[in-house]
């Protein structure tokens, strides 16, 4: 009886283990990265619209305090995915860094969960 107990105990947590991998993918995108507040007001339009709206997305706008307090996320290929508290702290001081006023692409590392990017990294791409 205790072997068998501790049989399915153990495929409980195998089980346990398996759908918490499966609930996190591991990605690398490449897009702009817009404050939410922005994207709802003016990127979440047509996708062209919205490639074009996201590109020319500011510096000074997205380090606006209220900008910063909504939080950030990236846009890639007509897809918006919001970023957790550390993809929002890195994101900031991405944009205190860097010299581009516009058009400002990054690369964000993290595991998507939830239809959020945990971020790992986030770099400025070339």
């Amino acid at each position: 009886m205790k072997k068998l107990a501790i049989l399915w105990i153990g495929l409980a947590v195998l089980a346990v283990t398996a759908s918490s991998a499966l609930a996190h993918e591991k990605v690398k995108l490449t897009g702009y990265v817009v404050d939410v507040m922005c994207f709802a007001e003016h990127v979440s339009a047509a996708p062209e619209a919205a490639t074009k709206a996201a590109a020319e997305h500011t510096k000074e706008c997205a380090l606006m305090a209220e900008c910063v307090k909504s939080g950030y996320g990236i846009y890639v290929d007509g897809k918006w995915y919001p970023f957790d508290a550390k993809g929002n702290a890195l994101t900031k001081a991405l944009f205190e860094k860097t010299s581009k006023k516009d058009h400002i692409k990054m690369i964000v590392e993290g595991m998507k969960h939830d239809g959020k990017i945990l971020v790992e990294k986030l770099t400025e791409a070339e």
